[in-house]
């Protein structure tokens, strides 16, 4: 069960192309932003702020997100590499010495604890991605209207951002 679970992991994660990675990098896309055409409604520079502010603490959340999914992604390579080593010694057990069964053995124990390991942090990484996902679709529901060039410049100005 423990290595199905590994290899769930492992294929959402690295056979798809790219890891998958939560940052999006919101107050970059926030600074891209085509800025509001003249005559129309444009936020105000206390909400441009708020959004500013909000996209950075959320640019921080999803760089955490992802370092945490890189280390169960290297969890979880090191655990398929051990499953696919184990699986080739098996049929040679029998003609193994002292010191190449302790090794074995090594190499099942650390296979186990890597499988338990990932069973009790994925869950975690998932759920900590469904509310930095639903916290990214409120910013943009929030933050998604446009703004002055001059506002913008004002929040960079303000905050010593570049």
């Amino acid at each position: 069960m423990a290595s199905r679970v590994l290899v769930a992991a492992f294929a959402l994660t690295f056979c798809h192309g790219d890891p998958v990675w939560a940052a999006r990098a919101l107050v970059a896309d926030l600074f891209t932003r085509p800025p509001a055409e003249s005559g129309a409604k444009a936020m105000s520079v206390l909400a441009l702020e708020a959004c500013v502010r909000k996209a950075q603490e959320l640019d921080r959340e999803g760089n955490g997100i992802d370092f945490e999914i890189a280390a169960i992604d290297r969890e979880a390579a090191e655990a398929l590499w051990l499953q696919k080593r184990i699986n080739s010694e098996l049929p040679a057990l029998g003609d193994f010495d002292e010191a190449e069964l302790n090794d074995f053995q090594r190499r099942v124990i650390r296979h186990e604890e890597l499988a338990k390991k990932f069973q009790s942090e994925f869950p975690r990484y998932q759920e900590q991605q469904k509310a930095y996902d639903r916290a990214v679709a409120e910013f943009e529901r929030l933050c998604g209207g446009r703004f002055t060039r001059k506002d913008l410049e004002t929040v960079k100005a303000k905050l010593n951002l570049k």
